[in-house]
């Protein structure tokens, strides 16, 4: 377990003594908490950050400029465990994107490991294991509890060992450049701005609906955002999909009037004002003229040039044994869009078909390696 001791960065001493730190070392193990289970908005609430034997909990809600931090030379290069959604909200919030990364949980992947948590690793290589009380914890809470501050610590703890003894073995393995081609690719896709989807509304579940009841739904789901925005709470904590999806089912055999008494039993908290508001929205639903319903989900047409099927199957034996070879999960080497693009007629080369694949270098030449041995020997 961490008995080291951490420090607190909720003012401009711990501050400036972290900013001193980071300047001094070529590489930090960063983590952060965020809070999307309580609140409406997602925020970041922490940033963990471990550099030599010093470990920081950096308090984003505090009265201090912490963007220096990010200009420090050991922020050019981190390593985290499953850098994906770590790399995404340090630059939404502060447009904020390292140099380099080693990710331990795509590093694990390249070396075959069964289990790729970090709780699973840490037990693996360090035979410790980690707390998991404060798994679910509303991270926006202040003042920070000690025992939060000390599960959060555990995030980056173990980092810099466990990069170490990861990335060894990979170099041993010849596999060191396919994990940092691999986490370059995440530091560029987390740059890019997502757009939202406006037919997001369209919920699981949602796709056999007629328009009528299409356009009941969409009426729900936009007063669930807006009530939920309200609250500052997540939608589904409002009422869930199901809840929904019940509401839209009886108000359509209701219509076109609504009938308090066939609705399914509403949240607790839906009385007074809120609950009339809401009435009030299904009414009004319902009045809205057909024409300017929801189109029903149309089915998928097929591709024009649909992919060889058999080419397909013959694609995913070779990737498979490559893969077992290399102590691979075989969906690494090609997924099943990738293996599509690889069997779908869309151009003369193999390359044209990699482009369509999205494939990295380490990708292609493996898949050199492959259609080389197979067609040619």
């Amino acid at each position: 377990m961490v008995n080291d001791p951490y420090i607190l960065v909720a003012d401009q001493e711990s501050l400036d003594k972290l900013i001193e730190d980071l300047s001094l070392y070529e590489i930090a193990a960063v983590d952060t908490e965020a809070d999307s289970m309580y609140h409406y908005t997602v925020r970041l609430c922490l940033i963990q950050i471990t550099i030599g034997e010093h470990h920081y909990i950096v308090d984003p809600f505090a009265p201090i400029d912490i963007t220096p931090i990010f200009k420090t030379r050991a922020m050019n290069s981190l390593i985290l465990h499953g850098a994906d959604y770590d790399l995404r909200m340090l630059w939404h919030h502060y447009r904020f994107s390292p140099k380099h990364v080693f990710d331990t949980m795509i590093a694990a992947k390249f070396l075959g490991e069964e289990g790729l948590g970090y709780a699973s690793l840490v037990r693996k290589y360090f035979g410790i294991d980690l707390p998991k009380d404060n798994q679910k914890s509303d991270w926006t809470t202040r003042p920070l509890p000690p025992d939060m501050c000390e599960y959060a610590i555990h995030d980056t703890f173990y980092l810099h060992e466990l990069c170490a003894k990861l990335g060894e073995q990979l170099k041993a393995q010849g596999k060191f450049t396919w994990m940092i081609e691999t986490c370059n690719e995440l530091i560029e896709k987390a740059r890019q701005k997502k757009e939202e989807d406006p037919e997001r509304w369209r919920i699981s579940g949602s796709f056999r609906l007629q328009s009528k009841s299409l356009n009941i739904l969409k009426h729900i789901w936009e007063w669930r955002e807006k009530e939920a925005e309200k609250l500052d709470r997540p939608p589904y904590k409002v009422f869930g999909n199901e809840l929904m999806l019940a509401i839209v089912r009886s108000a359509t055999y209701s219509f076109p009037e609504l009938r308090e008494d066939y609705l399914p039993k509403l949240p607790r908290n839906f009385f007074g004002e809120r609950r009339t508001d809401f009435l009030t929205m299904l009414q009004n639903a319902m009045q809205v003229p057909e024409s300017e319903w929801p189109e029903e989900n149309q089915k998928v047409p097929p591709p024009l040039i649909s992919p060889d099927g058999e080419l397909i199957d013959t694609l995913k034996e070779w990737r498979n044994e490559r893969a077992a070879e290399l102590h691979l999960d075989g969906a690494m080497l090609a997924n099943r869009a990738q293996l599509i693009a690889l069997a779908s007629p869309i151009g003369l080369t193999w390359d044209d078909r990699y482009d369509a694949a999205h494939f990295l270098n380490w990708q292609r030449t493996i898949w050199n390696g492959i259609l080389h041995n197979k067609l040619i020997h």
